[in-house]
């Protein structure tokens, strides 16, 4: 069997899979337990399909392939992070975890989801070698050395990318939707995660948070500590996908009252709780958070946690959720769209987001062993914000969509303005009171 027929037939078969099992209206109901169709009826028609491909496809087809297509495929369509580990590769993946564990290799500082079965960029770490080499937000890895990337699990293409100091990866990537490639190398080398840090823009304070590794709470407080509480500033997460949930909500609690921030939930994990501590509130003024689609993980939890505690000061955070879906419509309706802002209220808020909206990375993940000898990775629990709103898969709508300069426009010289920036400024200029008239 040619390996373009072999894709096509593991896809179909995936999907298959995951319409009668994986989708909750056709797998096993938890809650009904004596109830035998639940589980049963779609697994027969598994075992169908299967005889049916090995008796009647027009060239033989091994079952071992066929079924580890189908178990990748129930995996992606949960959700774009969750694989499955054969255990032919489990080797290889511990190999990976423990060399990660001891920082024994250099990892390329870059987050990665799949998109239509292929590698994409969720965030090229700020200082990482990844950025360094040019890797965008929204880059499709379509090969990754001589290997096809859509033959690949995230975590390979992470175990390919990470090494020794001073090795090299060749990627091809598509970008901007076009069809043709750039070619990128990733030079392996020693670095660390970026810290806060400020410029003034045309008199304004922009505070830049490149990731949320340890240390950025206490760098951010350095910054705003000694600045007057009520300046208005901005504060930049585009591109910010890297760090903890834990280090995000320390930096959330500098510019909230004390209050729960969000937690994470699953059926199987112990709630984590985010709380902003009394007396941690170092900046009440006006604060625009600049996000886009690689705004994601930790920079979700702390912009979505400055939104809503600005809603609850301004008194429309109630009427405002009340207003808007379910979170269980929402989540049963993945085209919904993202969480989106607090309709005809933005102009009352203490904090609005510019730009676009975010990823949708709000999760935590374990590896679950199998009996076959693989595992699986696997989503365990999602980040609920403390309105109750998840914050996977569809992120958050910005207030003030800001839309990318085109490939052209972007090249120009000299480079255009930052449209994003530029637009944050202005809902900055525009919350400002007006100069008091002087008296003729």
């Amino acid at each position: 069997m040619t390996k373009s027929r072999l894709a096509t037939l593991l896809t179909s078969f995936a999907l298959i899979l995951g319409l009668f099992v994986v989708l909750p209206g056709f797998g096993a109901d938890e809650n009904d337990k004596g109830s035998k169709d639940g589980l049963y009826r779609p697994l027969g028609l598994f075992t169908e399909v299967v005889s049916l491909v090995r008796s009647n496809y027009v060239e033989k087809v091994e079952l071992k392939p066929l079924l580890q297509g189908a178990f990748a495929g129930m995996t992606e369509a949960m959700d774009p992070f969750s694989e499955y580990i054969p255990p032919d590769k489990m080797a290889a993946f511990e190999a990976a975890r423990a060399a990660r564990r001891k920082a024994d290799d250099v990892e390329a500082g870059v987050v990665l989801a799949r998109r239509a079965g292929y590698p994409v960029v969720v965030s090229a770490v700020a200082g990482g070698p990844a950025a360094l080499a040019g890797l965008q937000s929204d880059d499709i890895l379509e090969k990754v050395g001589d290997r096809s990337a859509r033959t690949m699990a995230l975590w390979e293409v992470e175990a390919a990318l990470a090494g020794k100091p001073g090795g090299k990866v060749q990627l091809f990537v598509v970008r901007d939707s076009r069809p043709h490639r750039r070619t990128l190398d990733v030079v392996r080398t020693s670095w660390s995660p970026a810290m806060p840090s400020s410029t003034r823009v045309s008199g304004e304070l922009v505070v830049t948070l490149p990731t949320f590794g340890p240390g950025t709470a206490k760098a951010l407080a350095a910054i705003l500590e000694p600045l007057d509480r009520t300046r208005p500033l901005i504060v930049d997460v585009r591109g910010n996908a890297y760090g903890s949930f834990e280090e995000a909500a320390r930096a959330a609690a500098l510019f909230v009252p004390a209050g729960p921030l969000a937690e994470m939930k699953g059926r199987k994990i112990e709630t984590t709780r985010f709380v902003a501590g009394p007396k941690e509130q170092v900046a009440t003024g006006r604060v625009v958070v600049l996000v886009d689609s690689g705004t994601a993980g930790p920079a979700e939890l702390f912009a979505a946690a400055l939104r809503e505690s600005a809603a609850r000061e301004a008194g429309v955070g109630k009427a405002a959720l009340a207003a808007r879906p379910s979170d269980e419509d929402a989540d049963a309706d993945p085209a919904a769209g993202p969480t989106g802002p607090f309709p005809g209220e933005k102009a009352k808020m203490r904090v609005r987001l510019v730009g676009e909206p975010t990823f949708g990375m709000g999760i935590t993940q374990e590896v679950v062993r199998l009996a076959s000898g693989g595992a699986l990775k696997l989503t365990v629990g999602k980040l609920r914000t403390a309105g109750g709103r998840s914050l996977s898969p569809r992120g958050l709508e910005p207030d003030d969509r800001v839309y990318h300069l085109g490939p052209d426009e972007a090249a120009a010289t000299p480079p255009p303005p930052d449209p994003f920036l530029q637009r944050g400024l202005k809902v900055l200029a525009e919350g400002r009171p007006e100069p008091a008239k002087t008296a003729s």
